[in-house]
């Protein structure tokens, strides 16, 4: 399985979960469309950012615990097309690490990550 596929595998898993689902299902959208490098997934973590600093600014944990999962997300999409002018190469390593930690502020078992990673 490719990464964007559990990714993809990954927002469907939360997007019932959270009260915002825009950039979710853009990330989405750019999962399943193999969007990887293009224009169109640079501009969607611009805009994930954009929600991120936001919420920062107003201190509302469960949107930034969900934001940082999403920058990953549309990091590691990004990365994927290998564009000279790549985010952190480590995006992708940060995926799971967040979506536990969205499981936690969700009050949701992690069971609902790792069932996903550790799949056959």
């Amino acid at each position: 399985m490719h990464a964007s596929q559990f990714i993809a595998q990954l927002i469907r898993a939360f997007e019932d979960h959270v009260d915002d689902k825009s950039t979710m299902s853009k990330i989405l959208e750019c999962a399943e469309d193999q969007e990887f490098g293009t224009e169109r997934s640079r501009e969607l973590f611009s805009e994930v950012r954009d929600k991120t600093i936001a919420a920062e600014r107003s201190e509302n944990t469960q949107s930034i615990e969900q934001l940082f999962f999403e920058e990953a997300c549309a990091k590691a999409l990004f990365n994927f097309g290998r564009p000279a002018a790549a985010y952190d190469p480590d995006a992708q390593f940060w995926i799971v690490p967040l979506a536990l930690r969205l499981c936690k502020h969700l009050d949701l078992p992690i069971e609902h990550v790792t069932n996903l990673a550790f799949k056959d």
